[in-house]
């Protein structure tokens, strides 16, 4: 009768087996946590606020004014947000809306910026006929007042005030194309009205976007320009399956402990080799 198995595999079954499992466990594992996470485009977004100025007064100073074109602001504070698309895709006909609270914050000067490009954000063209309107709406009063017609003029004073508080407190953008890690920086001047600490928010409805308010990494130690968390995890990885594979062919015990010790205190190395690897191919295959 023929037999299944070579003979000389015969030895090494106890330890080529749990190998080949783990091996093919782990790039099972892997592959899914790379697709459920890049299913969706995940946008994360992180806002800071800087003081500017305060309208107070001093005893001994006096009054202490701070104004924008003339007119005096409570709380002026330099608002940002950076927006980073953290996936491996790009996204195309974004629609952004950054909003803060009606009630107390006006939002004034803005500045937006696409990082490592020279381009800016465009409002959406809905936006652009709310600024219309309001920037023509005060002639159109005054005609509505020099022909007689008040309630016209009543009218359209109200539409005004809507639209002002419209434009006071949200922005509307449209980002025709956000390619993979790329980052806007969106910067106001706001007026806040009370002592509350400013607040300002993002917005995007958009079919396979996942928007996600996420504070900034603080500054990581690396290796090979891999962070060391990265590679701690992957090296575990990597010292288990030496592990499995030391114990599995070598007798000796002095020298498996040894080889164990040496791979434990050094899997950062491999580790970051690996995830080195891994994102060069992930870049020549995804693109």
């Amino acid at each position: 009768m023929r037999k299944a198995v070579p003979d000389w595999i015969v030895p090494h079954l106890d330890w080529v087996v749990p190998a080949l499992v783990s091996c093919a466990f782990t790039l099972a594992v892997t592959l899914l946590v790379f697709v459920m996470r890049n299913r969706r485009v995940l946008l994360t977004y992180h806002v800071w606020h800087d003081r500017i100025g305060i309208s107070t007064f001093d005893r001994i100073h006096g009054e202490i004014a701070v104004t924008v074109g003339g007119n005096p602001v409570q709380n002026l504070y330099m608002s940002n947000i950076r927006l980073v698309n953290c996936s491996v895709r790009d996204v195309e006909d974004l629609e952004l809306k950054v909003f803060c609270r009606a009630e107390d914050m006006h939002l004034m000067s803005e500045q937006t910026h696409v990082e490592d490009t020279v381009e800016f954000l465009r409002h959406t063209t809905e936006f652009e006929e709310i600024k219309n309107q309001v920037v023509n709406a005060p002639s159109e009063v005054e005609q509505a007042r020099d022909a007689g017609d008040h309630a016209k003029a009543q009218m359209l004073e109200q539409v005004i005030d809507g639209k002002w508080r419209t434009l006071s407190t949200n922005r509307w953008y449209a980002v025709p194309v956000l390619a993979r890690g790329q980052a806007i920086r969106f910067t106001y001047m706001t007026n806040v009205l009370s002592e509350a600490r400013p607040e300002i928010f993002l917005s995007c409805q958009k079919a396979g976007v996942r928007l996600k308010y996420k504070e900034p990494y603080q500054p990581v130690w690396h290796l090979l320009g891999v962070s060391l968390a990265d590679a701690g995890i992957v090296g575990i990885v990597i010292a288990t399956l030496v592990w499995i594979l030391v114990i599995s062919s070598i007798s000796t015990l002095w020298i498996a402990a040894l080889v164990c010790l040496v791979v434990g205190l050094l899997s950062n190395v491999p580790g970051a080799g690996v995830v080195r690897l891994f994102r060069w191919l992930r870049n020549r295959l995804v693109g």
